[in-house]
């Protein structure tokens, strides 16, 4: 059985996906999370990359992962990610243009990044005579330490992309029954949105602010230690019902934030494809499973709000049972394993 293999470098912990694929049939083969290095992410250091590179390759040696070729993602707040409209042209065409095309939505100057871009849809599908293009910029620094990390590890990489790129793609056959649904990637240091039309990317975006900013609100709003603070939050999270309903006061500001982002982007996306509006919320990422955030997304969206899963058409035997509510994790080491 071919297998591909997917690791989720996140800043609070490293996930593997590794799936197997057998005719039409897609089996989970080996899934691992270990935690994070403290501290290292940030970081470009030498001895910081040899850190990370060591965990992924006790999380590889742990689980006997037999695919050695890894897809691997970056963090989508420091890459640059935008669906741009150009004239109907060839991939050929596209390739000249796009250099010129980017120049006006890259900071940075084009010589310190690692472009790519991807054809969502043609003219034909827009009803336009405009095609829809999927541009995404990765600074070179960034692209390489991560590629360290693989490599480190004795693994090599096969294929790079955006964490909210590899969670829609696992996500995307959960919610194939409706026409708009917006990913809402929950992590410790960021919030990443995106908007599916009919499964495929239409919009983008990433907020900083996530997990650590609610523990943070916590400690700085009721006086909590740090470990208190997170001790807190995974048990109460964001359910009223408890200590009268004070964590949710405290964490408010930063879930204002967050919401503000997602009505934006809603705005946004409904005012582009005439009226169109979100069918429903699927939030994925470790901060998804607080108690009570699904509750609270719908209240303040009133839109159908949800727990990403991932599994969706990924046969698992008996020894993965207690996955099966772990889905939002492993979001996006899934997508990258079903690349």
């Amino acid at each position: 059985m071919n297998t591909a293999l997917g690791i989720d470098v996140g800043s609070h912990s490293i996930k593997l996906i590794e799936i197997g694929k057998d005719n039409a049939s897609q089996v989970l083969v080996n899934a691992a999370t270990i935690l994070t290095p403290p501290k290292v992410i940030g970081s470009s250091t030498q001895v910081d990359i040899e850190t990370v590179s060591t965990a992924i390759r006790k999380l590889v040696k742990d689980t006997g992962t037999k695919s050695k070729s890894v897809h691997v993602a970056l963090p989508e707040s420091q890459v640059f990610t935008r669906v741009i409209e150009v004239p109907q042209l060839s991939k050929q065409e596209l390739s000249s243009a796009i250099k010129w095309e980017a120049e006006q939505y890259i900071p940075l100057p084009l010589d310190q990044v690692t472009m790519d871009f991807s054809i969502l849809r043609e003219s034909k599908d827009t009803g336009t005579n405009m095609m829809q293009v999927l541009l995404v910029a990765a600074p070179k620094i960034l692209l390489d330490k991560y590629i360290n990390y693989i490599e480190g590890a004795g693994l090599g990489v096969v294929s790079i992309e955006t964490e909210i790129i590899s969670a829609s793609r696992a996500i995307a056959r959960s919610v194939s029954t409706v026409k708009t649904a917006m990913v809402v990637s929950l992590g410790a240091q960021t919030t990443d949105l995106a908007i599916l039309r009919g499964g495929i990317i239409a919009f983008t975006r990433s907020i900083s602010a996530g997990g650590e900013a609610l523990s943070r609100a916590l400690v700085q709003g009721l006086g909590f230690h740090q470990n208190q603070a997170e001790e807190f939050k995974k048990t109460y999270g964001l359910d009223r019902r408890h200590l009268e309903g004070k964590i949710v006061e405290a964490v408010r500001p930063i879930m204002d934030t967050i919401i503000s982002e997602m009505k934006r982007a809603m705005a946004f996306y409904q005012e582009k494809y005439n009226g169109d509006k979100v069918d429903v919320i699927s939030l994925s990422g470790g901060t998804a499973r607080l108690p009570g955030m699904v509750v609270f997304m719908a209240e303040q969206t009133g839109i159908e709000t949800q727990i990403a899963n991932p599994w969706v058409g990924v046969k698992k035997d008996a020894r993965f049972a207690a996955l099966e509510n772990e889905g939002p994790i492993f979001s996006v080491a899934v997508g990258l394993a079903l690349k």
